[in-house]
């Protein structure tokens, strides 16, 4: 068995043309900034144990913007969202098909959480939309 090691942050990364970026690691509400993009302000790390995980349905192709209602989820909720195809039964029998499925964005509400999705196909599809919350 292989033995994983703790590394320190890199100090440069390689962005989406293969340029070599300077990573600059800030404090918590530090803004931070790095070359070439827009400055940001890092928000609290604090982390609840009030997580759980829900899934929705959806038959369809093309790009959508989902809602998913949902009582525990407000606007300030973290929520990270993944998407398969199911062939019957959304609980039993997911897999990975020829079409080519992508979430684009996510955003909480009160009450819910909307998902900009998109299944590249020409005809509908069943699709499973996995989310994992914390509020």
């Amino acid at each position: 068995m292989e033995t994983l090691e703790k590394t320190a942050a890199p100090s440069e990364v390689k962005a989406g043309s293969n340029a070599a970026i300077k990573v600059e690691m800030g404090k918590l509400g530090e803004e931070t900034s790095t070359k070439n993009t827009a400055t940001s302000k890092r928000g609290t790390d604090d982390v609840s144990i009030q997580a759980f995980s829900a899934y929705y349905t959806y038959r369809g192709y093309g790009t959508v913007r989902l809602n998913c209602p949902h009582a525990a989820i407000n606007s300030n909720s973290r929520v990270v969202a993944s998407i398969s195809e199911y062939n019957t039964d959304p609980r039993l029998n997911r897999f990975i098909g020829n079409a080519v499925m992508q979430i684009y964005n996510v955003a909480p509400y009160n009450g819910g959480v909307f998902i900009r999705l998109n299944v590249a196909f020409g005809s509908p599809l069943n699709v499973r939309v996995d989310v994992i919350i914390e509020s």
